[in-house]
């Protein structure tokens, strides 16, 4: 399967058009703020999906190729938001930086073309592992458009509805109504239209004698109406297949720090504190990050595109470890934690301890049906491993007893069998905990101070803190796609890809200088802005203006052909021009030589 990236956007903007307004000329994609919202889906009738996709997501040790243990981190219900990823390329740097170079024909009669030697990214996905690729591309289609209105605070501006018709590279949309539509009502996601886009032109006048800015706007989701995630035959096939996790950097070393503070001894018998034997070296799949306190700025981060506030500590992570010191309760050491017996790590220990209870457990049921008699074998089987026969036989005892005591009392009270059974999924912990409180602690059964070392030859008698990889789970998903894009003129911008990115608004001069018939104003800005061009005479009269819109961080060359608004050149002289970019303005003086 094919499908617009994850990561693209810069083309389907490509494709708008104007037959009241005028767009006609080449354009160049100067910057893209993209955002994909990933939703989960049930299974469609896709003959693969069921088979080759899921909604759980997994970890597994030591490899996701050769597991010989695999766990579950989360299950997503049908119609959760999975994440939302922002792609800001807000540069053209950082267009360059991905191989992205768009430059596309718009022509007025509904006609548009991607000019050869474009290049835009898409996706292949292969054994549940989405790729990006940038390729080649040069295409003709077709789009259409709504009657749009002039911005009252700006007449050089006009904003409209456009879509794409047909197209063998991107996405269809409809062009929405922006004059007598509404917004969540006849277009937007939970109306007839969710697939819908809109344009806002930029001119040189009032008069919208020729248009200089294009600022595009987008939004589509998987279906067959938009072309995306669909198979041949119109069936959703969609997955977001990534094999990394959000994983925290920080809870484990202020877990720690905690118990220092409050509880000394239970820290001290705690076999990772301490620095244990082996230093913490990965996040823990999953955490929380920093806990935000507003007055401290190193509790959190701010995203400089969204203004979104986040813990800090917060990383995307392909191996990690299961540290779970909270449980199903959230309560921190409150006894419910699942791996409390192996200092709250998911360890070679209880791995093993899961595995032995959870087979001898299915079998002695299945041969007795008898759960109590279940539970207290497969509750030997795993003490047995650190103490006598009699000891483990003793112990199992009181471990069966107590499982069943809670089976029974949580029917009692919901009748749900299956509900109930989710008890004896605290067997390994429960036998670990008695094993090592009768031990005292020197049984073994904490192998939380160090990573498993499979190299070692005793590996499996010594344990250790489990690395486990991020599966590359294919989840499938329904994904939403929300574009912006700015886009220049050539005939008036040229845009330096080989400067680098300004850190100030600053004029680098016009040239050439003396000129004719034309010269380029040269100028950098630092941040998105709105800028403007403005040409004096000798006696301060205005003869030249043009709005670029909204321009990003980058180096840019407007060019001037000597000529005033209404198209009539201009005497030879000095002359005198200005750029403003939102409040600031830089000054600059040009002779024009006939």
């Amino acid at each position: 399967m094919k499908k617009l990236l994850k990561i693209s956007f810069a083309f389907l903007f490509l494709t708008q058009s104007v037959f009241s307004q005028s767009v006609e000329g080449t354009w160049k994609a100067v910057s893209a703020i993209v955002s994909y919202d990933y939703v989960a889906r049930d299974v469609s009738t896709s003959p693969d999906d069921e088979t080759n996709t899921s909604l759980t997501t997994t970890i597994s040790w030591p490899s996701s190729d050769q597991p010989l243990v695999t766990f579950p981190t989360k299950t997503f219900e049908v119609g959760e938001l999975i994440t939302t990823q922002l792609v800001p390329l807000v540069n053209p740097t950082l267009l360059q930086m991905l191989g992205i170079d768009i430059n596309v024909d718009f022509n007025d009669d509904g006609n548009f073309t991607i000019i050869d030697g474009s290049t835009y990214p898409t996706t292949e996905e292969q054994n549940c592992s989405t790729y990006a690729v940038v390729p080649n591309v040069a295409e003709n289609g077709t789009w259409a458009s709504t009657t749009g209105f002039d911005h009252p605070d700006d007449l050089t501006k006009h904003s409209m509805g456009w879509g794409i018709t047909q197209s063998e590279v991107f996405a269809q949309f409809s062009p929405a109504d922006l004059v007598n539509g509404t917004l969540g009502v006849d277009y937007g996601p939970g109306t007839d239209m969710p697939n819908w886009g809109q344009i806002t032109i930029g001119y040189n006048d009032e008069a919208h004698t020729t248009p200089t800015s294009l600022a595009t706007y987008w939004e589509a989701t998987d279906g067959s109406a938009s072309g995306l995630g669909v198979d041949d035959d119109g069936l959703l096939n969609s997955f977001l297949g990534v094999p990394i996790a959000p994983a925290d950097t920080v809870t484990i070393h202020n877990v720690e720090a905690l118990l220092y503070a409050t509880a000394p001894e239970y820290w001290a018998s705690l076999g990772w504190t301490d620095g244990g034997y082996d230093p913490i070296a990965y996040p823990m799949i999953g955490g929380p990050g920093q806990t935000i306190d507003m007055e401290n700025p190193l509790t959190y981060e701010t995203d400089p595109f969204t203004g979104e506030i986040s813990p800090a500590g917060i990383v995307d992570a392909n191996h990690v470890y299961y540290f779970d010191p909270a449980g199903p309760d959230g309560g921190v050491f409150n006894g419910d934690e699942p791996f409390s017996s192996t200092g709250h790590f998911l360890t070679s220990n209880f791995a093993e301890a899961s595995q032995i209870f959870a087979g001898v457990f299915d079998a002695v049921y299945a041969a007795t049906s008898d759960l109590q008699t279940a539970a207290t074998a497969a509750a030997d089987s795993v003490a047995v491993l650190y103490v006598g026969a009699d000891t483990s036989a003793n112990l199992a005892a009181i471990v069966g007893e107590d499982l069943y005591g809670q089976f029974v009392e949580c029917f009692g009270t919901t009748g749900d069998a299956d509900l109930c059974n989710a008890v004896f999924a605290q067997g390994p912990n429960s036998t670990l905990t008695l094993v090592d409180y009768t031990c005292q602690g020197d049984c073994g059964v904490d192998d939380s101070g160090w990573d498993v070392d499979l190299s070692h030859p005793d590996s499996a008698a010594y344990g250790g803190r489990l690395v486990l990889e991020v599966d590359n789970v294919c989840i499938r998903d329904i994904t939403t796609q929300t574009v912006a894009v700015n886009w220049a003129n050539t005939q008036f911008v040229n845009v330096d890809e080989d400067a680098p990115v300004s850190s100030e608004f600053k004029l680098h001069g016009n040239y050439p200088n003396p000129f004719n018939p034309s010269t380029k104003i040269k100028f950098s800005t630092e941040m998105l802005s709105n800028v403007s061009i403005n040409v004096y005479s000798l006696i301060g009269e205005k003869v030249y203006s043009v709005d670029q819109g909204a321009m990003s961080a980058g180096t840019y060359d407007i060019s001037w052909y000597g000529v005033d608004n209404a198209g009539n050149k201009v005497s030879s002289g000095v002359y005198f021009y200005e750029v403003r970019s939102n409040d600031r303005i830089a000054r600059g003086k040009m002779l024009l030589m006939k």
